[in-house]
């Protein structure tokens, strides 16, 4: 039963996402983490432009760093 991010409310997070291949901290194989916040990122060229992208504020396991992703780029597991 996987999450998709239009299916996330801020306070029903995900528990648990793989963050994106394209990110050195995949790379050097600090791939899964946990969700701690949800964010909307805003355009500043134009505030009112409805298209904003969602953000993931994930905590990795293996390093215990915090660090942004695009939601739609997340395999939730």
């Amino acid at each position: 039963d996987k999450v998709k991010p239009s299916n996330l409310r801020k306070n029903e997070m995900a528990d648990r996402v793989q963050i994106p291949v394209y990110t050195d901290r995949w790379m050097m194989g600090d791939r899964y983490g946990e969700v701690v916040k949800i964010r909307k990122a805003g355009n500043y060229l134009d505030p009112h432009d409805p298209r904003g992208r969602t953000l993931l504020v994930v905590k990795l396991d293996k390093s215990g760093k915090t660090v942004k992703v695009v939601a739609d780029d997340c395999t939730y597991v």
